[in-house]
Order: structure tokens, then C-alpha cells, then sequence
């Protein structure tokens, strides 16, 4: 099984953008790690990644073949899981935290897929788009768009994202169409926050030129609830920087429109996030693989194919 070691070593260090981010999810050591992409370079035929003292980049042709061995790999996993544990023998408890749009777009939809088949496992699942505590919460998997600070953690990449502004199309109607970022701040906002949170500050990529500017929104209503946040944008009340994801529905149906569609905010990636996987019950390591597996999916569908 060298070969798939060596093929998981491979999307796991794309995935976490460093070796030693790839050897903690793999519980190997980073020269580990290094050595297997060693090997498979020489395996291939090619190189993988560029080096330099301080980070690596994956190659044109290392992209080419990471989403091949990364399905190969997720198919791999699910057939050893249920080899391993059975398709009807998973029973006990998951708790999960997780964002209230991830939780309607995503996960409850994947819960359902996984009780029909594993009708003994039960969930508790909060709805909360703040940083938790897992070891104080006592919280099995929590799903998180910030980057991991606790080494203690192992993060597990779902999918990239970028945020776009959109609005009502109603909002408008008061207003001048915004050309440029200069005239986003002059419209109303929805925005993220919380008692103590930073004042929201927008920072878009123009999608041509790499240009990066920020822009500080007109904050006139201000939640923790991504839910809430949407909810108030589809009924006019401001503008707002929103997943792709979340948003795509509302653009189809005309009920929400792209500003400035030239500028995102540069991509981000959403992570699962466990206290380990090792000596883990099997539910939860087939959950996160399944959870996995099912969000790419859904996504590619979503997007024809297109992250």
C-alpha cells in the first residue's frame, strides 16, 4: 500500500499547503512526509511541488492530478470504512458545530443522507459561526473558515470559498448602482460581528489584475447569524459580503444581484476540524469522510464542476 500512502501524503500536503501541516492530519513526521512525495515525484515522473526555504507551491501538472487522486483517495477511504466497520454497525452520538448557512446548504441534507444509512448514529448539532472550544465543549467536529490556531487540532480541508457582495435588487432603487469599491461604502450594510469583534473591514481581489482594496461598509445592522445576515439582505436591508455558495440560489432567482462582480474576496477554505482521528470512534471517522465527500459533491454540482 506504499503507493496510496504516498498518493494520500500528496493531497493531504495540497490540502493543508505545507508538510507539516500534512504530517499532523497523517500523525507521520514532516521529513515522513517529505520522503513520499519524494518518492511519487520519481513514481510519476514529474514534479509535484516547487520548494523554497519557506513554502512550497504545487505545480501546473501536480494540479492537473490532485483532483484525480484526490476522488480516487475519498472513494478509497469510504470502501475501506465500510469494509472495516460494516454498513449498519455504526451506532452512538456526533456533536457538531457548524455555521447556520454550512447547516441548511450542506450538513443537514448530508445528515439525512448518513441516517439512512446509519440509522443507529444520533447528532446534536449547534448553530454557531464563533470559534468553539472542542476540548471544552466536549464538541466531536466543528466546521470553520478560519485558519487552525491550536496545534492540538487536526483540520481536514472541505472545499475553497470566496465571498462576493450582493444585495436586493430593491436597494438599489434610492441609490446609485455602485461602479467601484469607493461607492460600496456609501450604501447600507449587513455585516458579521459581535460585542468586541473587530469593525468589519472588506478586503476584495479584483479577479483580472490582482488588485487588493479595502473598503470599511456602511454598517447598519450588525449579527453573529449567518442565517440572520442573509435573511436581511434578501429583504433590502443592506448590502453584504456572503459565500458564493450560500448566495448562488438567490442569484438564479433574481432575488439577490452581484455588485462590483470584478472584485471577490480572495479565497478562503473551509475545514473540518477534529481533536484527533486516532483511537477515534469509527462513526465519527466515517461521518467526516462521508460529510467530506458529500459537501465536494454538492459544490461541484452547484458549479458545474467549477470550485
Amino acid at each position: 500500500m506504499k503507493n496510496l500512502d504516498d498518493i494520500e501524503a500528496f493531497v493531504r500536503v495540497v490540502e493543508c499547503g505545507d508538510f507539516t501541516g500534512a504530517a499532523r492530519v497523517m500523525n507521520v513526521t514532516a521529513g515522513a512526509v517529505s520522503k513520499q512525495i519524494k518518492r511519487l515525484e520519481q513514481s510519476l515522473c514529474i514534479t509535484l511541488f516547487e520548494r523554497s526555504t519557506r513554502k512550497i507551491r504545487v505545480t501546473v501538472a501536480g494540479l492537473e492530478i490532485y483532483e484525480h487522486f484526490k476522488t480516487g483517495l475519498e472513494s478509497f477511504n469510504q470502501a475501506k470504512l465500510i469494509a472495516e466497520h460494516g454498513l449498519n454497525s455504526l451506532s452512538g452520538s456526533i456533536s457538531i458545530s457548524s455555521p447556520s448557512t454550512f447547516n441548511h446548504c450542506f450538513l443537514i441534507p448530508a445528515i439525512d443522507a448518513f441516517r439512512k444509512m446509519h440509522p443507529e448514529v444520533s447528532f446534536s448539532l449547534e448553530s454557531c459561526d464563533r470559534i468553539v472550544d472542542l476540548y471544552a465543549s466536549a464538541t466531536d467536529i466543528a466546521i470553520r473558515s478560519a485558519e487552525l490556531t491550536d496545534s492540538r487540532l487536526i483540520a481536514r480541508k472541505i472545499f475553497d470559498q470566496h465571498r462576493v457582495v450582493v444585495c436586493a435588487p430593491d436597494l438599489l432603487s434610492g441609490f446609485a448602482v455602485p461602479l467601484d469599491m469607493t461607492d460600496l461604502a456609501r450604501l447600507p450594510a449587513v455585516t458579521f460581528g459581535y460585542p468586541g469583534y473587530p469593525s468589519a473591514l472588506w478586503s476584495l481581489e479584483h479577479q483580472e489584475n490582482g488588485e487588493v482594496q479595502s473598503v470599511r461598509p456602511k454598517k447598519m445592522l450588525m449579527t453573529d447569524d449567518g442565517t440572520t445576515l442573509l435573511t436581511w439582505a434578501l429583504q433590502g436591508q443592506g448590502i453584504a459580503l456572503r459565500e458564493s455558495w450560500s448566495i448562488n440560489n438567490y442569484l438564479q432567482s433574481g432575488q439577490l444581484i452581484r455588485l462590483i462582480p470584478e472584485w471577490q474576496e480572495s479565497v478562503s477554505s473551509l475545514w473540518l476540524i477534529r481533536t484527533s482521528y486516532r483511537g477515534s470512534p469509527a462513526r465519527l471517522n466515517v461521518f467526516s469522510e462521508f460529510l467530506i465527500t458529500f459537501c465536494r459533491q454538492k459544490l461541484s454540482l452547484m458549479y458545474d464542476g467549477n470550485l
